[in-house]
């Protein structure tokens, strides 16, 4: 069984307003990487809120995902995960960032089956990226899925070195898994990304 957190707890500050809660086509970041995770075959889905949370339900509406809410987002992504690792999560977990829509159902279909055939690893997809006609080269993305046995090491780490410190922990055994999808590279920070995405420019 894999379980997903969606971490949507950060404050935003470059886009200027919740990136959970922006729309493509009508529905809400959120609500798309959700509905791409079903598709997947991934029920059981954590979703962390932060200081924006009204604004966010506000457009959103919760359909059996569990709600976990992080008061203090400033302590960054890690904290946001203990948060929901505490929420009864005893799972293998994959980590999905809500500014991340773009991601294809088949692709987390196909993270999720390689992390239940190797379920003692970190699993983290790369995707072949063009950054130049002189440069291509294999880039690491999101989500990654963290093995329920390295579970412990989510609250182990210091707080300023995030989830870094879990993914390069010694005793990790990482496997990464290559896809054919962009999306596990493309987050939205800014406005001018926001924008990009409907001129046709978001890759």
């Amino acid at each position: 069984m894999i379980s997903a957190v969606i971490l949507a707890a950060g404050n935003s500050s470059r886009m200027g307003s919740p990136k959970a809660a922006l729309k493509i086509g009508g529905r809400t970041f959120i609500e798309i990487i959700i509905s791409n995770l079903r598709k997947a075959g991934i029920d059981r889905i954590s979703v962390v809120l932060g200081k924006d949370r009204d604004i966010v339900l506000e457009k959103w509406r919760p359909n059996g995902e569990k709600l976990v809410f992080n008061d203090r987002p400033e302590l960054g992504q890690i904290h946001s995960l203990r948060l929901a690792l505490e929420n009864g999560i005893n799972d293998s977990f994959m980590v999905c960032l809500a500014d991340q829509p773009l991601i294809k159902p088949e692709t987390y279909e196909m993270i999720k089956d390689f992390a239940l055939k190797n379920p003692d690893s970190l699993i983290i997809p790369k995707f072949f990226k063009e950054f130049s006609p002189s440069e291509k080269r294999y880039k690491r993305g999101h989500p990654i899925v963290i093995a329920k046995i390295y579970k412990e090491l989510c609250f182990q780490g210091p707080i300023d070195k995030g989830l870094h410190w879990v993914t390069h922990h010694e005793s990790v055994n990482v496997k990464e898994l290559e896809v054919a999808d962009p999306g596990i590279l493309k987050d939205f920070d800014t406005p001018e990304d926001y924008q990009n995405l409907f001129s046709g420019s978001n890759l």
